[in-house]
């Protein structure tokens, strides 16, 4: 027997035009845009700039400096 989820992730494996034309669109315009970092929880408690390693938003600032994106 499949379960719900199964069955979804194997419909959402599909290929199909109208999915591959939107999937262009959307890298046209530039992806998926970040979450702002005051969207995103800090784990570890500690200030602006002192965010540890193992925090969820020290990792998307080191992630973004690494890249040179914006950290807006």
């Amino acid at each position: 027997m499949i379960t719900a989820s199964e069955a979804a992730a194997a419909l959402g494996r599909i290929k199909t035009e109208n999915k591959a034309k939107h999937a262009g669109e959307n890298g046209a315009k530039g992806g998926r845009p970040y979450k702002p970092l005051e969207e995103i929880a800090c784990t570890c408690g500690e200030g602006v700039e002192q965010h540890k390693s193992t925090c969820l938003r020290g990792r998307a600032i080191k992630y973004r400096q690494k890249r040179k994106l914006p950290l807006s």
